[in-house]
């Protein structure tokens, strides 16, 4: 297998890019949203939807606890 191409790279690095803001924008948008992301949403000091474009900006949400997804309410 030989090593990819700086175009493939950054053809690469685009469709992720992409992907993360499809996916923030799914999940923090209040018609699709579930209620744990739009409410975690208030407690952000930033706007999922306006200030992650991509993947390097993911950090913004800092660590996540697997824990927080478990026990909820299911609807």
């Amino acid at each position: 297998m030989s090593a990819a191409t700086p175009d493939q790279v950054r053809k690469a690095r685009e469709q992720l890019d992409a992907h993360v803001r499809e996916t923030v924008e799914w999940h923090f948008n209040p018609d699709t949203g579930t209620p744990f992301w739009l409410e975690r949403a208030k407690t952000y000091k930033f706007d999922p939807r306006k200030d992650v474009k991509g993947f390097d900006d993911l950090k913004l949400f800092g660590l996540f606890e697997d824990e927080w997804l478990r026990g909820g309410p299911v609807r």
